[in-house]
Formats: C-alpha cells, structure tokens, sequence
C-alpha cells in the first residue's frame, strides 16, 4: 500500500485517502472525527467507519482540482501525468477551496504553520503576468494552493490595502482573476455582472476591479472564509457536483451533469433555510438568462456545510458570455430550462415546464422573471453611468444591448 494523504477540514483531521494495489482511490473517515463531529467531507460521503473506493470518493477529490488548460501546465511543470489526480492533490492540495487541506502523512503530524509575504504592485503584476507559465504558483516551495476551474486565478490576503502571498498554511481571503486570454473586457464583464447581481438582491461577495500600470484584474472576496478574533478561518464548502456524486468531466448537463431539477431537489433535501435557497435558487438561473450568461453549470453553484447545517453559498463565476458568441463560444445553456438549452427560444411554457421540473409554482416564476427583468433594467443603467463609467469597453457596451434585448424578449415571450 502506497503511503496515504491526510484530509483536514481546517487544520482538523477528517480522514484518510490512499491508492489501493490497482491505484484506485479509497477514502476513510477517522475514528476521532466520526466521534465528534457531525459534518462529513461531502454529502456524497455520508459519515460512516467504512471506506469509500474509487467510484464513491474519487468525484469529490477530483473536482479539488483544476481544470483543462491550467491542469495540463501545472502538471507539465510539477513532472506528473495530466490524470494523476493523486500526486496533483499531494503536490497542490494544501490549500482548496473550502477548509479542505490534503497533506502527505508522515510519522509525526505537526501542525503547519503559515507566513505571508507582502507584495508590491509591481511584484503582484509579475506573478500575475506569469500565471499562464506558472498556475496557482505550482512548483513554488512553500505554496500549495488549488481551485477548481479553467480559468487562470491566484489566492491571495488583502487587508484593504496590501496585498500578501500565502505560505504553508496561511490562508488566502481573496482571489485574483486576470483576463481571460483571446476573449475581450472579461474582467469588467465579471466585475459588471457581480455588481448587478448585489443591485438586484442576489447574494453575493464583495468584488472590485484593481488596475496597477496597464494590468486589470477582478478580485473578489472570498465566500468561504471568516474573519476572527484568531485570524482567518476557513469554511468547509463543496460544489453541487462534488454533493451529487458528478466527475468534474461531466459538469455540462449535456453530458451527464446536473440538471435544474437535481439541484433544486439538493437544496430542497439539504438546506438549513431550503425556503429562502429555493426562491435564491430561482433567482440565479433567471439572472444569467437575463444577463447572458450560458456557463452556469453545476460547478458555479455551490454548499456550505456549516456546523448548524448546509446552506447555499453565495453566487459567483457569474459574467455574460454570450457577447463571446462571435468568438465561438456556445450560446447553449448548460442546464436546460424546461427542456431548451436555447436562450433565445425560451417561451412562456418553457418556464411553466421549468417550473413543474424544480417544483415551484409557475405563477412564482413567470412573476420572478419579469420583476427581475424589470430591476436589472434599472441597476444595469444606474451601473454604466456611475461605478463603470470609467470601465467602459466593447465588452461592456455588448452586454449593455445584450441585456437590453433579453429583458425586452423575456417579458414579452410570456404573454
């Protein structure tokens, strides 16, 4: 037996995880854990003394991980094979999202200490400048940071005024996203719709645009830390693909993925305040129908599994990428609403049907839809001509007659 990695939710000991002869993944929960506490690593992993094996653990571990283009560099640089998702996790599993912390056991656990580093502005836009060469800073002693996603980020502290690297384990409280590489004004497209969606009432980080020289970037606090009188204090919190047992491969409902239905049935099942998650649920998928925003999968959704009991986490990932049309990306959405993937086809009867499949009442809906339609409109101009007005770009101006045309159509195709 190879040796095995220990799994912690914030500094905690939760279990084991190891390869068996075959190098599949086995996981089990430790003995003290099961004792004392009643929150498990995934409600796909129950809390029980049994070993899970790979079928059952391996989704969960997996969606740890980074994605596509940012996983093929990160191992090319660490000397891994792209689908060792093991040595990935034993190599930059230190610091995931969420309080999970994975670390090679050794005889004598101690107890990791952290340091942070101070960055000026011009040594943040190096390491920011280098993150295509160099994902999450892979490779670096001392750092070992992972997020999901194919999308280039960099956990960093921000204290409202400095910057800080991270090592061992101090934890980040913010994250960095640079410009999506070929695709135009992303960074104020995100910034954009994260704004609009805190005007129209749905739950989410605090966001803003940092610009140093000719380097922009969106940074947005993140959701699953605290502040405490300690310190920072990192939340335990899982995707609704890593809760519904989904390999991150299949986070598009196209090919096996969730679907709308499942996750309102999640939170239905598992929410501390499945009412008020439900009608924020709702709220979610008719925002990025208005906002133009076809990448909401089951991976941009997330749980916070909280000692008084799961909730929904607030929304992020959220920016229109149908004004990317042009570009080649799909206009398609990622789960289907009332059995049409195609925004612009969305009627009256798809919505009914939608609501008929997530179990909430049509009329709730149809009203929702067009209350939504009508604050975005209001936000969004109040938005370009204050906050934004020195952001604007092409990107911008597309979304603006994007979203102008959505709200026209969604109101109208319910009559």
């Amino acid at each position: 037996m190879m040796g095995g990695l220990r799994v912690s939710i914030d500094e905690q000991v939760v279990g084991r995880l190891w390869l068996d002869a075959k190098k599949h993944f086995c996981f089990q929960y430790d003995k003290v854990w099961l004792e004392q506490s009643s929150i498990p690593l995934s409600l796909s992993l129950p809390l029980r003394t049994a070993p899970y094996l790979d079928d059952e653990s391996h989704p969960f571990f997996a969606n740890l991980l980074p994605e596509e283009k940012i996983r093929a560099v990160i191992a090319r640089n660490l000397g891994l094979s792209l689908n060792n998702d093991y040595g990935l996790l034993a190599r930059i599993g230190g610091d995931c999202a969420g309080a999970v912390s994975l670390q090679v056991e050794s005889e004598e656990p101690k107890p990791e200490t952290g340091t942070y580093r101070q960055l000026s502005l011009d040594e943040l836009n190096n390491l920011l400048r280098d993150l295509p060469q160099r994902p999450l800073l892979a490779g670096e002693k001392g750092i070992r940071l992972s997020l999901a996603g194919a999308q280039n980020k960099l956990p960093i502290y921000y204290d409202e005024e400095h910057y800080y690297l991270g090592y061992g384990a101090a934890p980040s409280n913010h994250i960095i996203k640079p410009a999506i590489e070929n695709l135009d004004g992303t960074v104020t497209n995100e910034a954009f719709c994260m704004a609009l969606a805190q005007a129209v009432g749905l739950e989410v980080p605090q966001t803003f645009i940092h610009q140093h020289e000719e380097t922009r970037v969106f940074v947005v606090k993140r959701y699953d830390r605290a502040t405490t009188t300690a310190g920072i204090k990192r939340l335990h919190q899982e995707d609704f693909c890593q809760a519904l047992h989904i390999p991150p491969e299949y986070k598009y409902e196209a090919e096996g993925g969730p679907s709308l239905a499942a996750c309102f049935d999640l939170v239905r099942n598992v929410s501390s305040r499945a009412g008020k998650d439900l009608l924020s649920l709702l709220n979610w998928v008719i925002f990025n129908v208005l906002i133009g925003n076809s990448d909401a999968h089951g991976k941009n959704i997330s749980l916070l599994l909280l000692p008084s009991g799961p909730l929904l986490a607030p929304f992020y990932d959220l920016l229109s990428t149908r004004i990317y049309s042009h570009y080649g990306l799909t206009e398609s959405l990622a789960m289907k609403i009332g059995g049409e993937c195609d925004p612009g086809a969305l009627r009256k009867e798809h919505w009914e049907k939608f609501a008929a499949d997530v179990g909430i009442k049509p009329r709730l809906v149809l009203t929702r839809v067009v209350d939504l339609a009508q604050k975005i409109q209001v936000a969004r101009l109040r938005l370009f001509k204050g906050t934004f007005a020195p952001y604007k770009c092409d990107a911008l101006y597309r979304l603006m007659e994007l979203m102008g045309e959505q709200e026209q159509k969604a109101v109208r195709r319910l009559t």
